[in-house]
């Protein structure tokens, strides 16, 4: 056996060989080594034998970075990823000592992370209006998607946040500065004066006592202490009043990002690893917490609780675990200037997230054929884009060379592709890409989005010389390189149908479309190709003018409005690679689908917006006749081999039977590929249509409830205001129908969620059963519903209303093979008139909804201004 002192020494403490030592306790050594078998003391063997126990030992020895987190409230699950990471050594495994610091009164969290006291902290929205103030605070992730805070109330005559005017409200300091509940309030007619604020007691009890009228609360806690002590109450959530904010932001200053970033991003993936953790086993978490970090004593039940509220909270479908959207924060933001709160302005980029945490990279590789300068203004913009909607990616954009394509794509440096049309069929055959979506390319004249692109043959407008394509033979010709499909190829296939071949031109290629402009411009060549609307895009750009210039052989197509002088081909598409999963491919083309040529983002990147792939047949058939790939795999004819062995062939009996089984060869491969031409078509066509239908899905999901299957509260809002518009214009009636189930939260509560579920699917069954085509018919959210009638009277609504109730209370739901539920549904009802918007006009069929609640329910009432 042999040791290493705390001074790295190494020592034989046993002797040479140790099968004969007798173990004995090693005094004043930190490390002890035991080697089988035979130990010689010869320098190699002494340094191989060094070198492997550092390998082995300094990862397990090497000093951890020391770090602390500042808890916002006392030990609960609320803060089980951090439990978690600790205690299953999610921490130790990327070399880092986390303390966990517990709140006490008075601690002020962000002061705590500036001063460095602690690296990393949690806190509210309202951090927003501390970076507003010029700290240097930072958001990592947020720990849940909607904030668990809300109001609760237990007064049986405060059913609104209408009804909270003038009551007593208990909150902390924290929520007094947050737009969430104060904006509710807000929207609900009540102003910040017109209650009384109470200084929070931290006890729920003070609700049941009637000490106060309602307290801000959290989702996890309050409901099952209340639940507990058979105390009637209700919750009023802000997300309910369109006040959808996120909870428990992690957050750390912008020195520890500058000065440490690889010890940020450890920190960052561990507790996510850790939170993941938690909500995938809540018992055992909940259990963890109850034995060792239970300093409020809670019961192991009242843990699940909230480990299972919580859940529901952070871990929303499709959004990656403590993913913060820039877009979302935007309208956080309003709210908090909407409620006064917020004087200042805020970068959100640098206070969202800067270093891309926990977001999977995404490579687009884009054809660079215009100065890369160009190219990265106009697709910076869009990535910018997609990195605010998808916020769960880190888009970068990586400019090709046309030189560089092939070797990026087969090592696969890229996950998406956007290059010509030409192309891609040949990489799409060599290397199975999939094309996703096709570009729209801006119409700057009309804002419309072009489809389809072309060739343009153009000299000097000052060239007497040259004044059609015939006048090209044996003149400097310009264009863009080999593959480049209207910089070359189009105008390529146009001059062989003027019998113009390629040697019959002093042919140049000069790198990208500004260069060719560029080298007829000054003379370099006599005339050029690029493809359509390069010409007007540097006019635009101020780089040229465009009467310097005459166009050969021009065309015109009708709706196209840039110079040409070919036949017209789809647009660039954009193509996924082979490895890159489907998943992200149908995020993104459904980002890019939304998009129209109205768009902010549009004048930006020149984009019109995307549509479906189309139909690349045309290309094919170009391709074919001009022998280029994939389609350069051609063989001689007969006629050409006795042309060019006829000789021979009379000469040599023996060269002739090798050439004549040749041919048949010849045939048999021409055979073969044809037919893999053929399903090269059939792959195209079948490729196309797939997409069809994932296109057509994502628009029926971006408007569907995922439950109900009616439409969602975003399509029906837009779709409301368009029927408001038209009542408008036509002088037309127009009924709003608020709808909400009654006593839902007992039907939750006794039978559990997946029971109510069923109950919400049959009631908007049995609902829509009894519209019209006409009508549109939305789940607004939780149990509440609404109903807009077109060319319905006022008495008419009423008449359909009740038979609406009727029809409710005597259908019943089936949960299971034996048992049913009967239940019944409240209805407001409201009459358009010119002077009201659609807020208001569900607002006020609210106030009817609450009406016939407060009258007994399974009713109607009507609003009456």
């Amino acid at each position: 056996m042999h040791c290493l002192n705390s001074d790295t020494r190494l020592t034989n403490c046993y002797g040479q060989n140790s099968k004969n030592s007798v173990i004995e306790p090693c005094n004043s050594v930190s490390i002890c080594l035991v080697y089988f078998g035979d130990f010689r003391y010869d320098n190699s063997n002494m340094k191989k034998q060094i070198l492997i126990f550092l390998i082995i030992a300094f990862p397990l020895f090497a000093q951890k970075e020391a770090v602390s987190v500042q808890l916002q409230w006392l030990d609960q699950f609320q803060f089980a990823g951090f439990y978690i990471a600790k205690e299953k050594g999610f921490y130790d495994e990327v070399g880092l000592d986390v303390t966990l610091k517990a709140y006490a009164p008075g601690i002020d969290t962000v002061d705590e992370v500036v001063s460095q006291r602690s690296q990393y902290a949690l806190g509210r929205s309202s951090l927003l209006l501390e970076r507003a103030k010029g700290t240097p605070v930072v958001a990592l992730a947020a720990i849940f998607q909607s904030s668990p805070s809300v109001l609760i109330a237990t007064d049986p005559k405060i059913k609104t946040p209408r009804e909270l005017n003038g009551k007593r409200i208990m909150v902390t300091s924290d929520e007094v500065e947050s737009a969430a509940i104060m904006g509710m309030l807000l929207a609900n007619g009540i102003r910040p004066d017109e209650v009384a604020l109470q200084n929070h007691s931290m006890n729920y009890r003070d609700l049941i006592d009637s000490k106060t009228d309602a307290m801000s609360c959290y989702l996890s806690n309050e409901p099952y202490l209340l639940q507990e002590a058979k105390a009637d109450f209700t919750v009023f959530d802000p997300k309910e009043y369109g006040f959808n904010f996120y909870g428990d932001l992690l957050f750390t200053s912008e020195e520890e990002i500058e000065n440490h970033p690889k010890r940020v991003e450890k920190f960052y993936a561990a507790t996510v690893k850790g939170w993941l953790w938690a909500f995938d086993h809540i018992e055992e978490s909940a259990a963890l917490i109850y034995e060792k970090y239970n300093s409020q004593h809670k019961s192991f039940a009242s843990l699940v609780y909230e480990g299972e509220t919580l859940k529901k909270l952070a871990m929303e479908k499709n959004v990656q675990f403590g993913s913060i959207s820039k877009i979302r924060y935007e309208k956080i933001v309003e709210a908090y200037r909407l409620s006064g709160l917020l004087p200042y302005l805020v970068d959100l980029n640098a206070f969202i997230n800067p270093m891309g945490l926990g977001k999977q990279k995404i490579k687009i590789g884009v054809l660079a054929n215009r100065p890369k300068i160009d190219i990265r203004m106009r697709w910076e913009a869009l990535l910018a884009y997609a990195n605010e909607v998808l916020p769960q990616y880190s888009f970068e954009m990586v400019p090709l060379a046309f030189g560089k394509l092939e070797e990026v794509i087969r090592n696969g440096d890229v996950d998406f592709l956007f290059a010509n049309t030409m192309l891609y069929v040949h990489y799409e055959n060599h290397y199975g890409l999939t094309r996703i979506a096709t570009l729209l390319n801006l119409n700057m004249a009309e804002g419309e989005g072009l489809k389809r692109y072309g060739g343009v043959i153009f000299t000097r407008s000052d060239n007497k010389d040259i004044n059609s394509l015939q006048d090209l033979k044996g003149r400097r010709f310009g264009a863009v390189v080999e593959e480049s499909f209207g910089g070359w190829v189009m105008a390529y296939e146009a001059l062989l149908e003027r019998d113009i071949d390629r040697s019959d031109i002093d042919l140049h290629f000069l790198g990208t479309q500004d260069a060719v402009v560029n080298a007829v411009l000054n003379g370099e060549v006599d005339a050029g190709t690029v493809r359509t609307d390069i010409l007007e895009r540097m006019v635009y750009e101020k780089r040229i003018d465009l009467s310097s210039f005459k166009v050969l052989s021009p065309r015109a197509y009708e709706g196209f409005p840039y110079l040409v002088s070919t036949k017209l081909y789809p647009e660039w598409p954009l193509a996924k690679l082979k490895h890159t999963p489907d998943r992200v491919a149908y995020d993104i083309l459904g980002m890019l689908i939304k998009l129209t040529p109205t768009d902010k983002i549009a004048k930006r990147t020149q984009i019109a917006g995307w549509t479906i792939p189309l139909d690349y047949s045309d290309v094919h058939k170009t391709l074919k006749a001009l022998r280029l790939p994939p389609y350069d795999r051609t063989d001689l004819t007969v006629e050409e081999v006795f042309d060019v062995y006829g000789m021979w062939i009379y000469l040599f009996l023996g060269i002739f039977i090798v050439i004549t089984a040749s041919i048949l060869y010849v045939r048999h491969t021409n055979t073969l590929l044809t037919a893999y031409n053929r399903m090269l078509d059939d792959t195209v066509k079948v490729r196309t249509q797939d997409l069809e239908k994932a296109n057509k899905a994502l628009k029926i999901l971006s408007r569907t409830d995922p439950l109900t299957k009616i439409h969602n509260r975003h399509y029906f809002m837009n779709q409301a205001e368009k029927y408001l518009d038209i009542a408008q214009r036509n002088r037309t009636p127009l009924q709003i129908l608020m709808l909400d189930l009654d006593y839902f939260k007992n039907i939750n509560d006794t039978y559990g969620h997946p029971v109510g579920d069923q109950v919400l699917q049959c009631f908007t069954k049995a609902v829509s059963e009894r519209l019209r085509k006409s009508d549109l018919f939305g789940r607004i959210g939780g149990e509440e519903f609404a109903i807009c009638l077109q060319n319905s009277s006022a008495e008419g609504a009423i008449e359909f209303a009740e038979e609406l109730c009727t029809t409710v209370a005597t259908s019943a739901c089936s949960y299971d093979e034996e048992n049913t539920i009967n239940f019944t549904v409240s209805i407001g009802m409201v009459s358009f008139t010119d002077d009201k918007g659609l807020p208001e006009l569900l607002s006020k069929a609210d106030e009817a909804l609450y009406k016939s609640k407060r009258s007994g329910r399974n009713q109607v009432s009507v609003y009456r201004s």
